[in-house]
C-alpha cells in the first residue's frame, strides 16, 4: 500500500470522524475503512479490507434498473484520471445484507470521491465519502402507501433535490463535531451551510432528522411547482408555535431581492414592507449576519420606526429573522412573522429551521434559484432601460420596448444584455 494511503488510513482523525470513509487504491481495492463506514454498511473490517470494491458491493440482482456499480465506476475513473473531486449527488445503491446471505438492503447515499496524491502530485488512490440518507428515501418510497419508489427505483427530480439538500445539511452538521481527515475536510462537501452549535446533542439531532422528514413529505405532497424551500416554509408554520408566516428571501448587495418562498400573501406583504421602507429585521439580519429576534414589535425601542408602524398596521406582532449563510457569506434570510399580540420568545426549533433552509438554499444555488435571481435582475435592467429611453427620447414605453427588442434581435443579443448595453451609454443613442 502506498505511503499516502497508509498515512490517511492510520490518521486518528480518519478513525474518529463520524463521516463514513472508504480508502481505495488505483485498482479499486479497499485499503482502509473507518468505523463510521462500517456502521453505515453493517460490514466488518475483515470482510472489506483488501477486497475489490465491486466484489464487496455488487449491484442488487433483484433490481434490474440498478445503476450503482456503473455510476460509481464512472465517478472513480474520473477522479483517478483528472485528479479532482467528484460529487455524485444522490445515488440509490443497495448493499449486501450480511445477516441474510444473498439478500440486499435498500440504501440511498450522497457519495463524494476525492483523489489522494503522492508528494510528486501523482494520484495514488481515492477517498470515498458517503452520507447515508436511506431513512428519508424509505419514508418517501412508502409515503403514498404503494410501497414502490417513483421512477423505476430512483427518486424523482424534486425528491432528489430534497435528499441532496439533506446531504448538505448532514455534512454541515458534522463541522461541529470531530474533524474530517487532515487536508480532506472540505473535499467535495459543498458544506458549511449555517450549521451552528444548536441541536448537536443526540436529542437535538433526532429532532432535526424528524423535521427533515416532515419537510421531505411536504415536498412530495405539495402542489406541482412547489419545491424544497416552499416545503421548509410550510413545515415551519406547521411545526413552530407562533409562526403564522414564513418567508425565504435571496438577498443581494443592491436593492434587488428575490422572494424564493412564502406561505401567504400576508407574509409576502410584510417582507416587501422592508424594501419599501428600507429597514427591518430581514435586512438587518442579512447585513449583520446575526439573527434578529423581535418578540414585541410594537415596543418603543424598535429600531425601524417606519417599518414597525407599517407592519403593526397590518397586524404583525413579532418577527424573527435568521441569516442563511455559507462558510464565507450570507446569501439570504428566513423570517418568521407572528400575527396579533407579541410573543414571549422565538419559537422553539426556529434556528434549526434556519440551518435547514440554508442547506436547501446552498443545494439549489446552482439550479433554479440562480436562474430566478438572474431573471429578476434581467427584468429590472430591461425596465430601467425602457424608462430611460422613454424619458430621454420622449417616446412611449411601448415604443421603447419595441425598439429594444428589434435592436437586440438585429445584434443577436439577449434582450437583457442589450438593455445593459443601452444603460452603459451616456446618453443612450437611438436612431430617429
Amino acid at each position: 500500500m502506498h505511503d499516502a494511503l497508509r498515512a490517511t488510513s492510520d490518521s486518528p482523525l480518519f478513525k474518529v470522524t463520524t463521516a463514513p470513509y472508504l480508502l481505495l487504491d488505483t485498482g479499486l481495492h479497499i485499503r482502509g475503512v473507518n468505523p463510521a463506514y462500517l456502521r453505515a454498511t453493517g460490514r466488518s473490517r475483515e470482510e472489506l479490507t483488501g477486497a475489490f470494491l465491486f466484489d464487496a458491493f455488487p449491484d442488487n440482482p433483484e433490481d434490474t434498473d440498478s445503476t450503482g456499480v456503473h455510476n460509481l465506476t464512472t465517478s472513480l475513473e474520473r477522479v483517478l484520471r483528472h485528479g479532482t473531486p467528484h460529487d455524485m449527488g444522490i445515488q440509490r445503491y443497495d448493499i449486501p445484507e450480511s445477516r441474510a446471505p444473498g439478500g440486499f438492503r435498500v440504501k440511498a447515499w450522497s457519495p463524494v470521491n476525492s483523489p489522494l496524491t503522492a508528494g510528486d502530485g501523482r494520484v495514488v488512490g481515492v477517498l470515498h465519502h458517503v452520507e447515508d440518507i436511506t431513512t428519508v428515501y424509505e419514508s418517501l418510497r412508502h409515503a403514498d402507501g404503494s410501497g414502490t419508489a417513483d421512477g423505476a427505483g430512483q427518486p424523482t427530480a424534486l425528491l432528489r433535490d430534497v435528499m441532496l439538500a439533506l446531504a448538505f445539511h448532514q455534512r454541515a452538521a458534522r463541522l461541529t463535531g470531530p474533524a474530517a481527515p487532515v487536508g480532506l475536510s472540505g473535499a467535495g462537501a459543498g458544506a458549511g451551510a449555517g450549521a451552528g452549535t444548536n441541536g448537536t446533542s443526540a436529542a437535538g439531532l433526532a429532532r432535526r432528522d424528524a423535521l427533515w422528514h416532515g419537510i421531505a413529505h411536504a415536498t412530495r405532497q405539495g402542489p406541482p411547482g412547489r419545491g424544497c424551500l416552499a416545503a421548509v416554509c410550510d413545515c415551519a408554520v406547521r411545526e413552530l408555535p407562533g409562526a403564522d408566516a414564513a418567508v425565504i428571501t435571496l438577498q443581494g448587495d443592491g436593492a434587488q431581492s428575490v422572494q424564493l418562498a412564502t406561505t401567504s400573501q400576508w407574509g409576502q406583504r410584510v417582507e416587501e414592507l422592508q424594501w419599501i421602507t428600507g429597514c427591518g429585521p430581514s435586512l438587518t439580519a442579512f447585513v449583520t449576519g446575526e439573527p434578529v429576534l423581535v418578540p414585541q414589535l410594537d415596543q418603543p425601542s424598535t429600531r425601524w420606526p417606519l417599518f414597525t408602524d407599517a407592519a403593526c398596521r397590518i397586524g404583525v406582532g413579532a418577527a424573527f429573522a435568521y441569516p442563511l449563510s455559507t462558510a464565507s457569506t450570507t446569501v439570504g434570510t428566513l423570517t418568521l412573522y407572528h400575527r396579533g399580540r407579541g410573543l414571549a420568545k422565538p419559537p422553539a426549533d426556529a434556528e434549526v429551521f434556519a440551518q435547514i433552509a440554508a442547506a436547501v438554499l446552498l443545494a439549489d444555488l446552482e439550479g433554479d434559484i440562480t436562474a430566478r435571481a438572474r431573471a429578476t435582475a434581467d427584468r429590472g435592467d430591461i425596465n430601467t432601460a425602457i424608462g430611460v429611453l422613454a424619458a430621454t427620447q420622449q417616446i412611449s414605453t411601448n415604443d421603447a420596448l419595441a425598439w429594444l427588442r428589434t435592436m437586440a434581435r438585429n445584434k443577436s443579443m439577449p434582450l437583457a444584455d442589450f438593455a445593459r448595453e443601452v444603460l452603459a451609454r451616456r446618453p443612450p443613442e437611438m436612431p430617429s
